[in-house]
C-alpha cells in the first residue's frame, strides 16, 4: 500500500503600520512660547529658537554635562521672558 504524504503550507502575515506624515503647517518655523508672569499678570512671548540657543549656551557653560536639559531650558525661558518684559516696559 502506498504511503500518502501530506504537504502543509504555512502562511505568514506581515503587519505594517502606516504613519501619518507630518505636514509643515503643523510645526511652524518659529514657535512662540507665551506664559503669564505671575507678578504682573502680563504675557511674555519668547522665540523657541532663542530659548534653544540660550539653553545650549547654559549647557556649555555648565561644562557640557548631560542630564540637566530641562533645567537649562527653563532657565533660558525665564531669562528671555524677563528680558522681553523689561524691554517692553
Amino acid at each position: 500500500m502506498p504511503k500518502s504524504t501530506k504537504t502543509t503550507q504555512s502562511t505568514t502575515t506581515t503587519r505594517t503600520r502606516t504613519r501619518k506624515p507630518r505636514t509643515t503647517s503643523e510645526t511652524p518655523d518659529t514657535q512662540l512660547s507665551a506664559t503669564v508672569i505671575p507678578e504682573t499678570g502680563t504675557t511674555a512671548a519668547v522665540d523657541h529658537d532663542a530659548v534653544a540657543q540660550r539653553a545650549y549656551e547654559l549647557f556649555l557653560d555648565s561644562g557640557a554635562r548631560h542630564g540637566r536639559d530641562l533645567e537649562h531650558w527653563l532657565q533660558a525661558e525665564s531669562e528671555l521672558r524677563q528680558r522681553s518684559f523689561i524691554t517692553r516696559n
